[in-house]
């Protein structure tokens, strides 16, 4: 048996009070007698012993059951049919690092948590569970209530936003697969409706906010070192905004600007000729609901030397690209492939080969053979019409195609549907693109080689713009919070993230996916360092005004039947009344008498 309310149970303090009152006399009272003489015997014993036993009267006891029932009543007691199953989940998500005051959302939710486990039974098995990046399990489960609140204490919110997924149903999902008695869901997003057995507690106002929603750094060109950075600033608040801007290198500011936006706008900050840094920050200087999206991170794009590593058949074509500046190449045969594929390249080019699969690097596939994993070579065409082109594209920049004629092409048929048509013929693309895994691939149908210069110019700037696509890659872009990137493991090393923790980089793991915080990653492999920024970037959770709602569905699936707890008070209560009545009909002199009846007896005395 429990107590669901234990406090009331300090009423007992007031059981003594019974006993004080028959301890006061009360007042004389004249009553008309016809003889004395049994009282004066009394009278007699009763001075003689002035200090007798105190002599309680039955209907005491009656009196002290029914303060004591009263008591126990209000301090509800009941008996657990089982254990309490309790089931809690915390937004852990960027926007609940949000400020309310002082103090942010992640910590009003953490105190709302500890004021809800509180309440439930001591006896209870608590689950936890956060948002982000996915909706599991803290650690292990059936926690007790002081373990919960101690790992409750301990968390603390990722830069990620929330995944895209109905938490309606989901909830609805977790008590059911729980068998939760209750499930608590503390977050900042508004609630539509109510699921059975889930209680949603909802923090945080609608606030203004601004964000940097893209910063990109790139240089001029292949054979132009200097790079430009652009900064693109969103206001979401319903009045306009004005901020300054600051880039920085290696946290050193080195530029700023000021930027205004209309009411939920846009606008974009440039900064040319920027001075050499491995990585470079672009900051508002702002005081806003949410600091997090105020800064974005940049790593310098590679340097204007491309290191290039030729597989062909046909060394001599690849060759030609060393008279572009800045362009070195090694050519080998396609069977020394696998003994040379596990030194660092910025680029491969495949030249009338590929790779048995992707490689780790951006790469070029020129006429792959028939019988490759990656596309289904069409017939052979000569000099064949081109019928469109992707534009904008960096790949299609500056180029004439009324004279971009290859003398040689083969159409190609995509394998996979991330592939992007860059150029197309009447009888199937001539050029791929691919992005995947954080790697660029370009696959031609034609050959652009070798590389002629003015002699062949449509072609020759479709090579330069291939080159300048993929070694822009290498660098100046970034990852978003929560998608992994590649590593070289075969090289071994340490990466270290923005929060300090480092990571062994070993043989048997190609990717990092804990990216779970802004800020810049370093691989340090001895002496060398690469950089590699990530940055937190969704919408949904930058505009603190228009949060998505939780909606529950309008029939939520009902609850199981069973009560958690047998309540005794009802029972105690009714036997409560029932004691008052049988004091009443025992000694009803402890009532005043009606007026009436007190005049009835003065005419009968």
């Amino acid at each position: 048996m429990e107590f669901l309310n234990p406090a009331a149970l300090h009423a007992f303090w007031l059981v003594p009070l019974l006993v004080a009152a028959y301890l006061i006399r009360g007042r004389p009272r004249r009553v008309v007698f016809s003889s004395l003489l049994l009282l004066e015997d009394l009278a007699a014993r009763s001075s003689e012993r002035p200090w007798s036993i105190l002599r309680l009267p039955p209907i005491f006891f009656l009196q002290l059951l029914l303060l004591a029932l009263l008591i126990f009543a209000m301090g509800e007691p009941v008996f657990s049919t089982r254990p309490v199953i309790v089931g809690l989940v915390l937004d852990t998500s960027a926007s609940m690092q949000a400020l309310e005051g002082e103090r942010s959302r992640f910590e009003l939710a953490q105190e709302e948590a500890r004021n809800l486990l509180g309440h439930v039974s001591p006896r209870a098995r608590i689950d936890l569970f956060h948002t982000v990046p996915a909706i599991e399990r803290v650690g292990q489960g059936a926690l007790a209530r002081a373990d919960a609140i101690s790992v409750i204490s301990s968390l603390s919110p990722y830069d990620l936003g929330e995944p895209p997924i109905d938490y309606g149903a989901e909830l609805q999902r977790i008590r059911k697969e729980g068998n939760y008695d209750q499930l608590f869901f503390i977050t900042d997003r508004p609630v539509r409706g109510r699921g059975e057995a889930i209680r949603v507690v909802t923090v945080g106002r609608a606030q203004d906010n601004l964000a940097v929603t893209s910063f990109q750094l790139t240089r001029s060109s292949l054979t132009k070192p200097a790079l430009t950075a652009r900064v693109e600033v969103s206001n979401f608040s319903p009045k306009e905004q004005s901020v300054n801007v600051s880039l920085k290198g290696e946290g050193r500011i080195i530029a700023a600007r000021g930027v205004r936006m209309g009411p939920r706008g846009r606008t974009e900050a440039t900064f040319e000729a920027l001075p050499a840094h491995p990585y470079y920050e672009a900051e508002l200087v702002a005081r806003d609901g949410l600091a997090l999206d105020n800064r974005r991170f940049a790593v310098a794009p590679a340097s204007r030397a491309v290191k290039v590593l030729g597989v062909s058949p046909r060394p001599e074509a690849l060759l030609s690209l060393r008279s572009i500046p800045g362009v070195s190449i090694e050519v080998i045969p396609p069977k020394d492939y696998a003994r040379i594929a596990d030194e660092d390249q910025a680029l491969e080019i495949f030249h009338l080969s590929a790779p048995s699969v992707l490689p780790q690097s951006h790469a070029v596939l020129i006429l792959p053979p028939e019988q490759n994993p990656f596309v289904r070579v069409g017939k052979a065409l000569s000099h064949p019409l081109i019928s469109g082109w992707r534009e904008p594209h960096p790949l299609t920049r500056y180029i004439n195609f009324a004279l971009f004629r290859p003398a040689y092409a083969r159409p190609l048929r995509p394998l996979s549907a991330a592939s992007e048509t860059i150029i197309d013929s009447p009888e199937g693309p001539l050029a791929l693109a691919v992005e995947e895994r954080g790697f660029r691939y370009v696959i031609l149908g034609f050959d652009p080689l070798p590389y002629l210069g003015k002699g062949n110019l449509p072609v020759s700037i479709f090579t330069l713009n291939l080159l300048d696509w993929l070694q822009g890659a290498s660098g100046g872009g970034s990852t978003i919070t929560g998608e992994p990137f590649f590593l070289r493991a075969r090289r071994g090393g340490m990466l270290l993230t923005p929060r300090g923790a480092q990571y062994p980089v070993r043989e048997e793991g190609q990717t990092f996916s804990r990216t779970y915080y802004q800020g810049v990653y370093q691989i340090a492999r001895g002496t060398e360092r690469e950089y590699r920024a990530v940055n937190f970037q969704d919408a949904r959770e930058s505009d603190l005004h228009n949060p998505t709602p939780i909606s529950f569905s309008a029939r939520p699936e009902a609850f199981r039947g069973e009560s958690l707890f047998a309540p005794l008070w009802p029972y105690l209560l009714l036997f409560a009344v029932v004691l008052f009545f049988l004091e009443w009909f025992f000694n009803p002199l402890a009532f005043p008498a009606a007026p009436s009846q007190r005049a009835d007896y003065r005419r009968a005395s």
